[in-house]
């Protein structure tokens, strides 16, 4: 898989064999399937040319319909690439276009604010462990300067306080250097911008986010991949036990006390 993409004049896949697919039930994910396992073999390369959607079927043994659909399939995917009067191609294959699909995915799961909270638990905490090993003097200082920042606005500007966490969040995940992992977080936090919006509506857990988020940011400078990991953990186990609090307030039609400021961590 080492051919870089070309233009339309690019090499094809007639050479490449299909086998008939058998008519059972969801045939066109079977071509997919076929088309997938080829690209990862290696037998097409991105910048390769698809044979005909005709010759296609008839190798597949399939209709035409189910071609088209499976090939259709792999182009919102950014897997294939159909390209007006040319033909349908193999894709660059770059790792940001081929997780996009990850936010739509989430999004139909209908995840909860609580789920959201068990998934950025399960994932950060590793990505701060590798920010600790990856982290430059200008990413310190200007997680550092996040940190002055949030430290010094009122503690009634919500919104601004917001900003802060999301870019210092985002700033630890590109720290990493790791595409995966800054394409997951994107699709996770555009998810959970309704949990931020909740969280930044109580005073008490904006207070409580900037103890943890100093605590994350002296691990990191540091360079303590162990202390970041488990800095980060414990921030966002504040966040999962809030939502769980909150979540049982609404079951039970009972409020929960406001906590002075330095009270529970919970953002």
């Amino acid at each position: 898989m080492n051919k870089q993409p070309s233009d339309a004049g690019s090499q094809s896949s007639a050479g490449v064999v299909f086998e008939p697919i058998t008519r059972t039930d969801g045939l066109p994910n079977k071509v997919r399937s076929q088309l997938l396992q080829m690209i990862a073999a290696g037998q097409l390369a991105p910048g390769d040319r698809l044979k005909p959607e005709r010759e296609l079927a008839s190798e597949l043994e399939v209709s035409r319909n189910v071609v088209r659909e499976a090939i259709r399939s792999l182009v919102d995917a950014n897997v294939l690439e159909s390209r007006q009067g040319a033909g349908v191609f193999v894709a660059s294959l770059h790792v940001e276009s081929l997780i996009e699909p990850l936010e739509l995915v989430l999004a139909l799961e209908k995840a909860t604010l609580h789920s959201l909270a068990q998934a950025r638990l399960a994932i950060e905490p590793g990505i701060a462990a590798l920010a600790a090993q990856h982290a430059s003097d200008e990413d310190l200082e200007a997680l550092e300067a996040l940190i002055e920042e949030s430290g010094a606005s009122a503690p009634e500007d919500s919104e601004g306080l917001r900003a802060i966490d999301i870019e210092l969040h985002a700033r630890v995940v590109r720290m990493t250097d790791n595409p995966f992992l800054a394409r997951i977080m994107e699709s996770i936090g555009q998810l959970a911008r309704s949990s931020r919006d909740f969280t930044n509506s109580m005073p008490r857990m904006r207070t409580a986010a900037h103890a943890d988020h100093e605590r994350i940011v002296a691990a990191l400078r540091a360079r303590d991949p162990e202390a970041a990991r488990a800095a980060m953990a414990d921030h966002l186990k504040h966040v999962e036990r809030t939502l769980a609090e909150v979540a049982m307030e609404q079951a039970t039609g009972e409020g929960l006390e406001e906590q002075p400021a330095g009270g529970e961590r919970s953002r």
